[in-house]
Order: C-alpha cells, then sequence, then structure tokens
C-alpha cells in the first residue's frame, strides 16, 4: 500500500472514530463494513456474511429439489411397493448422493432447534431496539453466543438473523417460523430413533413419516409467508424422506407435493400428534426393558434348576416370570420362553400350582413336542433299576396313556424302554366327553393305564373308576414322559399308592 493511501485512510479511521463515540448505530455499521472487509481475505469456502443482527457461518445458496422428488404421482396404497418408473420414484441412494443420509438427522434437529431459537430472538431483538435498549448490554451479547454456536454446527445459515432477512410486518409471525422449526425438530428426533430398527418398528416409523412430511410442508409455507429464503433443513428433510419411501416401500399420505401444502398455524397440533408417537415409542420401550428383565429372571432360576438346586421357591420364581411375560403380550408360544421351559418342565414338582399363562405356555410345548420326529430307539433306551424293574412286568404288554397331545419322541421312548408292545397315546381336547377313554380301558391286552395329569382337562378320577371297573392298572404322571419318571411312578402306585 503506497503512503498516500496509508495516510487517506488513517484520516478517515480518525474522523470515523470522533463521530461514532456517539452514535451506536455507526459503531453497529462499522463493525458490519470491518467484517466484510476481514472475509474479503478467508477462503471462498470459508467465508460466512456477519451483522450487527445474527450471521452464521455458511454459504445461503438453498439447493433446489429436483422436479420429480416434489411432483411424483402417489402409488395406490401405503403398503403396495413403489414402481421403479422414472419420474415417479426417488432412485435409490439418491438421498446419500446429495448429501442427506440417515447420519444428518441429528444435525438437521440441532440446527432445526437452533433456527427456532433464532427466529424468536429475531422478534425479541427487534423490540428491543424500537424500546431504545442498550445495544452493548441487551443486543450485542444474544448475537456473538448465537454466531458461535450457528458455527459450530456444520452447514447451519441463520436466514432468519441475516442482514438481508426477511422483515415481516407483524413480529408474532416469528413465533409461528420457531414453532415449525421446533416441530420439525421433534419428529427427527422420533425418526432417529426408529431408523437404526425400521422392520422392528415398521408402524410407528409410517406414522412418523407422516408426521415429518406434514412438518417439513408447514415449514416451507410459513418460511415463504415470511418471505425468507428456502431453508436449507426443510429442503433436507424433503431430501430425506423422499429416500426412506424409496428404500422402505412406504406411500408417504401427503404434504409432499407443492399443491398439498401443510397450515403452518397449526403447528402446537402437530407437536401434540408427535408427542403422542414418542410416548407410545417410550412406552414399547419401558415394556421391552420389562421383557428383558422377566426372560433374565426366569432363566436364571430355570439354569439354577436345570444345575439341581431345583427348590419350590426357582420353581415358583420361573412360573412367575413366565406369567408376567404372557400377561405382557408375549404369545404362550413364544420360542424363548420354550427354549426356557423344555429342560426343566417334564422335571416340575407335582405340588406346584400352576397359573392360567403358564399352563397356556405348557399347552403349547405340548403341541411343539409333538410335533418332533422322534429318534431310534437306541437314543431313548433307559437301563436304570426301576426302568428293568417295569420292563419286566409288562415286557410284550399294552399301556395306554391319556392326556395332552401325542409326543412320537417319548411314546418310541417308552415303549422301547419298556419292552412293550404296543402304546396307545389317547390326545384330550378340553371339553371332550371322559366317556371315549373306557374302551381303551376295558381292552384286555391293556394292563396299565397312565394319565398324564398336566396335559389333561379331564379329572383324574373319572379315568380311575373306569381302571377299577375293569380291574387295570391305573398310574396318574403327575411330571414328564421320561421313562425313569414313568418307571418310578408306576412302582410306586402299584404298590397301591394312588393318591
Amino acid at each position: 500500500m503506497s503512503t498516500e493511501l496509508e495516510t487517506t485512510v488513517a484520516m478517515v479511521l480518525r474522523r470515523l472514530r470522533a463521530m461514532a463515540g456517539d452514535h451506536p448505530e455507526l459503531i453497529a455499521e462499522l463493525r458490519q463494513l470491518a467484517q466484510q472487509f476481514l472475509e474479503l481475505t478467508e477462503p471462498v469456502s470459508e467465508r460466512a456474511e456477519t451483522s450487527e443482527q445474527i450471521v452464521e457461518a455458511v454459504s445461503d445458496q438453498p439447493v433446489e429439489p429436483p422436479d420429480e422428488a416434489v411432483d411424483r404421482p402417489a402409488p395406490p396404497s401405503r403398503h403396495e411397493p413403489l414402481p421403479s418408473v422414472p419420474g415417479v420414484e426417488v432412485p435409490l441412494g439418491w438421498a446419500d448422493r446429495v448429501g442427506v443420509a440417515h447420519a444428518d438427522l441429528k444435525l438437521i434437529e440441532e440446527r432445526c432447534r437452533l433456527k427456532a431459537e433464532g427466529a424468536r430472538w429475531a422478534a425479541t431483538r427487534q423490540r428491543r431496539i424500537n424500546e431504545g435498549a442498550d445495544y452493548a448490554l441487551e443486543i450485542e451479547p444474544v448475537d456473538r453466543d448465537l454466531i458461535a454456536r450457528a458455527k459450530d454446527l456444520e452447514d447451519c445459515f441463520l436466514w432468519m438473523n441475516h442482514p438481508s432477512g426477511p422483515i415481516p410486518p407483524n413480529l408474532d409471525w416469528w413465533e409461528d417460523v420457531a414453532g415449525c422449526f421446533d416441530t420439525a425438530a421433534m419428529i427427527v428426533a422420533v425418526l432417529e430413533e426408529l431408523v437404526g430398527d425400521v422392520k422392528k418398528y415398521r408402524p410407528l416409523f409410517e406414522q412418523a413419516l407422516d408426521l415429518a412430511a406434514e412438518a417439513q410442508s408447514a415449514l416451507r409455507m410459513v418460511v415463504e409467508a415470511v418471505d425468507g429464503k428456502p431453508d436449507n433443513d426443510q429442503q433436507k428433510l424433503f431430501y430425506w424422506l423422499s429416500q426412506a419411501a424409496a428404500d422402505y416401500q412406504v406411500f408417504i399420505q401427503r404434504f409432499m407435493r407443492l399443491d398439498d401444502a401443510a397450515n403452518p398455524t397449526t403447528w402446537g397440533d402437530l407437536q401434540e400428534r408427535i408427542s403422542g408417537l414418542d410416548a407410545q415409542i417410550e412406552a414399547i420401550r419401558k415394556q421391552e426393558k420389562q421383557r428383558l428383565q422377566l426372560f433374565g429372571k426366569g432363566n436364571y432360576h430355570a439354569r439354577l434348576i436345570r444345575e439341581g438346586r431345583d427348590t419350590l421357591d426357582d420353581w415358583n420364581k420361573v412360573i412367575a416370570a413366565v406369567e408376567s411375560l404372557v400377561n405382557e403380550g408375549i404369545p404362550p408360544s413364544n420360542t424363548d420362553i420354550r427354549e426356557m421351559l423344555l429342560p426343566i418342565v417334564d422335571g416340575m414338582p407335582d405340588e406346584m400350582e400352576v397359573s392360567t399363562g403358564f399352563d397356556r405356555v405348557l399347552v403349547e410345548i405340548d403341541r411343539y413336542l409333538a410335533t418332533q420326529v422322534p429318534p431310534s430307539p437306541e437314543v431313548t433306551r433307559e437301563v436304570s433299576e426301576e426302568v428293568q424293574k417295569v420292563g419286566e412286568l409288562f415286557a410284550g404288554k399294552t399301556m395306554v396313556v391319556i392326556g395332552g397331545e401325542r409326543r412320537p419322541n417319548a411314546c418310541e421312548a417308552l415303549k422301547s424302554a419298556f419292552g412293550l408292545k404296543e402304546l396307545i397315546w389317547i390326545s384330550t381336547r378340553e371339553h371332550e366327553s371322559a366317556d371315549q377313554f373306557e374302551p381303551y380301558v376295558a381292552r384286555p391286552e391293556v394292563a396299565a393305564v397312565l394319565l398324564a395329569i398336566r396335559w389333561s382337562s379331564h379329572s383324574y378320577g373319572v379315568v380311575r373308576d373306569f381302571c377299577e371297573k375293569h380291574g387295570t392298572l391305573f398310574v396318574r404322571l403327575p411330571g414328564g414322559y421320561n421313562p425313569n419318571q414313568v418307571a418310578h411312578q408306576i412302582l410306586q402306585q402299584r404298590g397301591g399308592c394312588t393318591a
């Protein structure tokens, strides 16, 4: 710089300093001018427009959405796959190519919350200035704070606080702008929770997409209403929704077209609906946590039983956990419950009181076991002393089992272990007449009738009467069908203990 130019600039600066002493407005304008000079020395990618209002750190050039993403025809049904027709569906991977991925949702949420704060400050700031507030004490500190926070967020443009930003005729309009940004942030936060497991939360995810479409449309409309520039985060949310609809084959019912706009003044109602959806998600998460705790408790005590502890207290806790799970809506046929009980259910003590939910689980386990392919007889042959005694007594004879579903595994195991000629298994159904059992009991080749009381819906007294009438051994089976257990009950009750 030449000496003459340096002298001139110094003279101008002295005069401006003298003039600005009693004029806060001039001070602010000089700061703006100084900031613009500083930006000339920065790389283009790092320049940021600032002023005595509020500025942020990035370019304010909006990215216009492709026409086909805005005005595409709607599929006929919510759950039908979107058609793969050019100009109708947003291509898979398109959102990633324009820089809107699932990981961006968190940033969109944070920027929307800051913009809501910026919109409210735009109204408050103007009111304070109109009231003659002290600029240095009441205005500038908030300006600087918002500027710093905007710079900390990637791609955040506080257009409502920019020198070229709109000045609506009614400052109360800024509250609608802030409300719409808050609403967008709320639904994006919900999407963040659901997008990690869409398959698990599919119905809730579809509801969230509908609400997000309405939120971004309302945001677009309120920005237009105050003559603001197209908002980058509204557009990014629109892009993300378009891609999510394509990727997850969901038809977003409304508010994804320019001619189907949401009402920007009803953001309060929309926030209530979003809060309701969030409450559903929270309730499901809480229920899942409770279920995990119940499964953990049940599996812990089931393991103690498998290891030989086998106390009534452990059984009671297993039964209580299973009952609670069924009451919480877990199906009695649930595989996790079945896997918990299968190794121990046949050893459940006779004196255990079984609740309704647990009894339904037992029925499902019985049905499951009835579908299993039986192993070879050699695998199930038992050689305990009691099994050998029963085999000596009943070899070549016929037994009848009454109760539950016919289990091929258990049937073959008992027949092989006792050397039976035949094992007749009569499955029972609720509300069936017990008279159907007598013809089987009356057959002369039947040496014993085993009533599985845990799996039978009939009173054992009727079956016992039939056995006494025809001189056939009656045996109650309080536990499972393991040959050792059955042999023990046969020998015990054959000696006269039939209670």
